[in-house]
């Protein structure tokens, strides 16, 4: 799995999660969508293990990464003015976040993360952010997310359904990527004959 594929399995288990909220990803200066929504914002990739192994002659190697990302959903506020007065009532958007925290440890999203080979997990609880505009509530949460990738995944960074295109200015070279990564598909065998 490639981190852009992983970042777009979480934004799905979200959608599926919330799907009256749209799900988008942070960006700067991004415009925001009509609410609620969830921002997904992404950290940059860390490292956590690698593995090799050598399977009919081939080097293959296994890059387990791990992306920290926090998730913040933001809902209209329960507050209402009628006739002069002001009422308050009790914010949701924390135990609304909160939801996400209960559906990443539950069996079915633990079936969905094996099929995929992913692990999302939580760190912390969901907690409010105050000062947000009028008629709005915010609530945030950090997570991070386990997957791996392997040799063919990030050998010139090769897309699944084809293979790595050098068909733009800034693409990176494919011979030189594949052989950085390890990885080959061709093999010349010599034989040499002693004579003792």
């Amino acid at each position: 799995m490639t981190p852009a594929e992983c970042r777009e399995a979480v934004r799905l288990m979200f959608v599926e999660l919330y799907p009256r909220c749209t799900v988008i990803y942070s960006y700067p200066n991004s415009v925001r969508p009509p609410l609620p929504y969830v921002v997904l914002d992404f950290e940059r990739i860390e490292p956590v293990n690698s593995f090799e192994y050598v399977k009919n002659g081939i080097l293959w190697q296994e890059k387990c990464k791990r992306i920290p990302f926090s998730a913040e959903l933001v809902t209209e506020s329960k507050t209402e003015h009628a006739a002069g007065v002001k009422k308050v009532g009790l914010s949701t958007a924390v135990d609304d976040l909160e939801q996400a925290t209960q559906f990443f440890d539950s069996q079915y999203a633990g079936d969905k993360m094996r099929a995929m080979n992913i692990t999302v997990c939580t760190e912390g609880s969901p907690e409010p952010i105050h000062n947000s505009a009028p008629g709005v509530e915010r609530a945030r949460c950090s997570f991070y997310v386990d997957f791996v990738q392997r040799t063919k995944e990030y050998a010139a960074l090769a897309p699944i359904d084809g293979e790595y295109s050098e068909d733009h200015a800034s693409a990176a070279s494919k011979k030189v990527a594949d052989m950085e990564a390890g990885w080959f598909d061709e093999v010349e065998v010599k034989k040499e004959i002693r004579n003792e």
